[in-house]
């Protein structure tokens, strides 16, 4: 109704003089209609003597004011409401409603006139030179001749050359037509509709909508059924419990309606079998299967890939190690020495490989302390003799061990030719100190153990931060190696337990192969149309639960590199379950950061309580703050349900009391009729919504709750007709693009 309000004002003005005509008609008891019309002239022309006018004439101005009267008090918002309280229900004006606006009337008017002219050329250089082309072949008989045009060829003149520039104009607005058809009669169209509606402006006070973007729930409005839904950046907590629906009101209504990359935690692999078909044919996404343990495993995953990190400085290499720590290490116990010290030796194996290699695995890590070190010691380092019997030198010959010529040690050798090693030798303890000594890059320098290192002596810069040769080894990593050389047999072996139980995982040959390259980089994601399930079993989360938070974590940390406002590289994460692997910690602050790069996540939980249980109170009340849209599901739990019952707030509503005197029922006594705070939504409300509905929580406009219908895709015939569609191999869809 507020969309029409000015048009109802105009329309009530209109009638005024058609309704005082009829009122006269009646009243004066008019004989026809055009007597009326003449005496309602007679009135209006004698209105200085209006005092003097009789009864019936008054009446008929009060009466042609009626329409005037009846639409203000339409519009009219009555008594204050908010004297105790501004807690009210959302209304379809707060998700969408228009504003009239006389500078946007203007604009569009003024914008509408300059595109029907196209003007793809200058008017006036069109002008000027058809004028002297004219002038020139038409009109002097002789260049030196200026003899003054007469009225009839000035009027040929110009007619000709209005007419060419006419032609011309039309010719290249087609050519702007045909070039860019689309953009130009969307302004065109644009345009048309704000000059034709007097400057009407659609406003989303509530940051919702009824056009596009993620889905929310569904408006009712008479017999017609909107589906809401909010397209900003932001991100959205959902509270179900089991059965509620969040999966078919939610999940898969959001599959089927944004059109740009999803990563998807599917623990059922429901998602993926119903929507992932129609993105790839409708959306024209890729398709990956992330499932390690399954058969149909698509997608392969190594944040330590070469492609990755070959571009890397070495700051880089070591930020990208720590984060893959801090994710797999994420155990918080009484006494965290130990997985701290076992996070130290992942980050040390896992940049050490980064740095010699330029890649790594989860696997290769996996096994950084169980592997023989054996070959990797050095042939013509210090440390080869306590690893193999050498052939030694006579006291005469000046005693240590005989040399090849390639400036190897010459082995002594047991009867079978075999080179012998030395039996009760800690050699993963000889790598570290032989990393210890390594300058550079490459073993095999003869710097790296010709005892160089006891003589160097580093250049630092202005800010005291070495200054590196090419290929030299960063002084941190022989720093770190120095440490596990020194390292105590006994509090290593305690380490060495504590990494193999969170790097179990990764010995996996499954894990192994779907971990041993990447598909494809982070900013794909972007660039592309991605759509990539995570796919696990009930059974196996805690087991994999760790590569799943890596997988998880490292997408969103990449993602947060370069800043991204273009709707159509909106990235969207659907995480349901997110509770049950394990603490996601930097997932959790996303909300507050992911804005300005255009990724979207969308929690899903069973309950408050159990972000309690696995991140703690404060950082459950720290997602329920970051995030800028809840929706809510029938619950069971009492304790969250005072929380949002309390951050909606009071509605001020009327009371009225009634006392009486002596027992008389009808007549006496007093009543009274006051204002009083009351639960807009109370604790029991939220417990027993209907089991069809859902309640809406904007950041901002939490005194607005919004309650919608759940959008559940099985009633929506259109939802029904995009699942189950069949899935390709990407390479033989996007081929033939």
């Amino acid at each position: 109704m507020h969309k029409y309000r000015p048009f109802i004002y105009l329309l009530s003005i209109v009638l005024a003089p058609i309704v005082f005509l009829i009122a006269l008609f009646y009243l004066m008891d008019m004989k026809s209609f055009h007597s009326t019309i003449l005496l309602s002239q007679e009135i209006f022309a004698n209105l200085k003597h209006f005092k003097s006018f009789k009864l019936q004439i008054h009446l008929a101005f009060i009466y042609a004011l009626t329409p005037l009267i009846f639409t203000i008090y339409l519009f009219f918002n009555g008594v204050n409401m908010n004297s105790h309280g501004r807690a009210k229900w959302a209304s379809i004006k707060d998700i969408e409603t228009y504003k009239y606006s006389l500078a946007s009337w203007v604009k569009s008017i003024c914008a509408l006139f300059f595109l029907s002219l196209f003007a793809p050329l200058s008017i006036f250089a069109i002008f000027k030179r058809h004028l002297i082309i004219f002038c020139n072949e038409r009109v002097f008989e002789d260049k030196t001749d200026f003899r003054i045009f007469d009225f009839k060829t000035y009027y040929n003149t110009l007619k000709i050359i209005i007419r060419q520039i006419f032609y011309e104009n039309l010719l290249g607005g087609l050519m702007l037509m045909l070039k860019n058809q689309k953009t130009y009669y969307q302004n065109l169209l644009e345009h048309l509709k704000g000059s034709m509606l007097l400057g009407l402006k659609k406003e989303n006070p509530i940051t919702l909508n009824f056009d596009n973007g993620l889905p929310l729930g569904v408006y009712n409005v008479m017999t017609r059924s909107k589906v809401v839904y909010y397209n900003s950046p932001l991100s959205t907590l959902i509270v179900a419990p089991p059965g509620a629906g969040k999966t078919s009101a939610v999940a898969i209504p959001t599959l089927l309606s944004v059109p740009s990359s999803c990563v998807v935690l599917d623990i059922k692999g429901e998602l993926c079998d119903l929507t992932a078909g129609y993105r790839q044919k409708h959306f024209k996404n890729k398709i990956f299967i992330f499932n390690p343990y399954g058969t149909d495993n698509s997608l392969y995953f190594n944040p330590f890939d070469k492609k990755i990190v070959s571009k890397m400085s070495f700051s880089e290499k070591r930020r990208l190690v720590e984060e893959i720590a801090n994710t797999i290490f994420n155990e918080k116990s009484q006494d965290p020495h130990w997985v701290e010290q076992a996070k130290n030796v992942f980050t040390f194996h896992a940049l050490y490989e980064l740095c010699v290699n330029e890649e790594t695995t989860l696997f290769e890590i996996a096994l950084s302390l169980d592997k023989n070190y054996t070959p990797l010691i050095n042939k013509r380092g210090r440390f080869y003799p306590q690893v193999f019997k050498c052939v030694e030198k006579s006291k005469e010959e000046g005693g240590g061990f005989e040399m090849n010529n390639d400036g190897a040690y010459m082995l002594d050798k047991d009867a079978n030719g075999k080179p012998i090693q030395i039996a009760d030798v800690d050699v993963r303890k000889l790598w570290y100190q032989q990393v210890a000594e390594q300058i550079y890059i490459d073993i095999d320098k003869k710097e790296n153990y010709d005892g160089t290192i006891n003589k160097l002596e580093l250049k630092l810069d202005k800010d005291k931060m070495p200054i590196l040769e090419e290929g030299m080894l960063d002084p941190f990593m022989r720093s770190y190696a120095n440490r596990w050389a020194n390292a105590n047999d006994k509090e290593f072996s305690s380490i060495k337990s504590t990494f193999d139980r969170f790097m179990q995982v990764f010995t996996d040959y499954r894990v192994k192969r779907a971990t041993s390259k990447m598909s494809f980089e982070y900013e794909d994601l972007r660039k592309d149309n991605i759509t990539l399930y995570i796919k696990i079993a009930q059974t196996d989360i805690d087991i994999i639960a760790p590569l799943i938070r890596v997988l998880l974590e490292s997408i969103g940390k990449n993602l947060l590199l370069k800043e991204s406002k273009r709707f159509d590289e909106r990235i969207y994460f659907i995480l349901d379950e997110f509770v049950r692997f394990g603490k996601l910690s930097f997932l959790l602050e996303m909300p507050a950061l992911s804005r300005s790069y255009g990724v979207v996540l969308l929690y899903i939980t069973q309950s408050n309580a159990m972000i309690e249980k696995y991140y703690g109170k404060e950082d459950a009340k720290i997602l329920n703050g970051t995030v800028n849209y809840r929706v809510l599901f029938r619950m069971n739990d009492y304790e969250y349900a005072q929380q949002i019952s309390n951050e909606i707030g009071k509605m001020t509503r009327k009371t009225r009391s009634h006392s009486t005197e002596k027992g008389q029922l009808i007549m006496g006594g007093t009543s009274s009729i006051g204002k009083e705070a009351w639960d807009l939504v109370s604790p029991q409300d939220i417990l027993n919504i209907d089991k069809d509905e859902v309640i809406i929580l904007v950041g901002g406009h939490q005194a607005k709750p919004l309650k919608l219908k759940a959008n559940y895709y099985f009633r929506n015939p259109k939802m029904t007709k995009c699942l189950n569609w069949e899935v390709k191999p990407n390479e033989e869809v996007f081929s033939k693009l």
